[in-house]
């Protein structure tokens, strides 16, 4: 892919990317890099602004600097009102708790956005008739109530999806039901169908490349400093762009391809325009999950196909406690989520024991972290 400094046509063949140095203004660097990419015009005079982080319920969301950076832009571009919302993770207790931590609150009250929970709100019913996603979908209200959405990832690796940037941030979108249901699904390909929905709602996306993550994503990812940005009209190019300074083969990445065979974005490097930085001089080899698992936790087996993210979350916290007692786990091979038993010691949560047969099980959807770390290393329960 070639890198140039000089934006051109969004009509133009190629999908646009932007890549730009943060600097220390951060509301400079965002007009910047929108701009690069061709979307530095989206938001008109009395908009209504809507961005959409990536909130999802634990560490490893969008940096509160750029969410309030981001949200001035927009006020500063003209928009009458910004709405700064997301929805965490299905089966998060306390939003408003987890919005105080991850700055949220902060964020707005710095640039004058309204917070929003969307689990908290009206949902619009999609009936996508797809084997690959629950039979109905719920898509927050509010990206159908403003002029301009602004998708806010945060680059990162993920244990069920291998990257988690654009167009994995969609699923904060949907119901908290449909978030759990569709890991009950082939999770690609039901993603696909729902950003199939979704990114025609989104104008642009804006990607947190100031401190990326890698290895146990989303939840026991590792902060790697990188101090850039991204952004795109096409969500499939940013990913592709991102997986590129990852050095992670995009063709290896199951939800851009099924995205792209979809007619989401695209996802050929030949036809994706990088405007900016040059992604060589930014690359670096990212630590992917079953790497930071297996330096970990040599000899452990974990069969998690179908696992939802809120059950992994736990598991991985109870596995770092493991670690940091310098104990081993008392079962090697585990079974989170649907799947076959039959090479599994240990299975972990409602989905994996459920109508099974007598092996150890640890109950709960998800099973709480205490309870887990009870299973695999009883001596230090107690």
């Amino acid at each position: 892919m070639a890198a140039t400094t000089e934006p051109v046509s969004q009509n133009a063949a190629k999908a646009l990317v932007g890549v730009v140095r943060a600097q220390e203004d951060l509301v400079a660097s965002v007009d910047r890099v929108l701009r690069l990419c061709g979307s530095g015009d989206c938001v008109h005079e009395g908009d209504r602004v809507l961005i959409k982080p990536n909130l999802h319920g634990g560490n490893g969301h969008t940096s509160p600097l750029l969410m309030e950076a981001a949200c001035k832009w927009a006020f500063a571009s003209g928009a009458s009102h910004v709405t700064l919302g997301d929805g965490p993770y299905w089966g998060h207790q306390d939003v408003d708790g987890y919005f105080e931590y991850a700055g949220v609150f902060a964020a707005c009250k710095a640039s004058g956005a309204v917070p929003a929970n969307f689990h908290a709100d009206e949902y619009r019913i999609h009936h996508p008739n797809s084997p690959h996603t629950p039979d109905t979908l719920g898509v927050s209200r509010y990206l159908y109530e403003h002029d301009v959405v602004i998708n806010l990832p945060v680059m990162k690796t993920h244990f069920n999806t291998l990257i988690t940037i654009a167009l994995k941030n969609v699923k904060g979108c949907l119901r908290p039901v449909d978030k759990r249901n569709l890991h009950e699904c082939d999770l690609n390909r039901g993603l696909a169908v729902v950003n199939q929905i979704i990114a025609p709602r989104i104008t642009v996306t804006l990607c947190d490349v100031l401190g990326a993550f890698e290895g146990l994503g989303p939840g026991s990812a590792t902060p790697v400093g990188m101090g850039l940005l991204l952004a795109s009209a096409d969500p499939v190019a940013l990913d592709v762009v991102a997986c590129q300074l990852m050095k992670i083969a995009p063709e290896s990445v199951r939800l851009i391809q099924e995205c792209a065979a979809a007619g989401v974005g695209v996802a050929d490097p030949e036809r994706i325009e990088v405007m900016g930085e040059r992604v060589a001089d930014h690359a670096r080899r990212f630590l992917l999950p079953h790497e930071a698992l297996a330096a970990n936790f040599p000899g452990l087996t974990i069969h998690s196909a179908k696992a939802c993210s809120c059950c992994m979350q736990n598991l991985f916290q109870a596995l770092e406690q493991v670690q940091k007692s310098g104990r081993e786990p008392a079962f090697r091979r585990l079974l989170i989520g649907p799947g076959p038993t039959t090479e599994a010691d240990l299975l972990i949560g409602r989905c994996a024991a459920e109508g099974r047969d007598c092996r150890p099980d640890v109950p709960g959807c998800p099973p709480p972290i205490e309870h887990i770390l009870a299973a695999l290393c009883p001596e230090e329960a107690d």
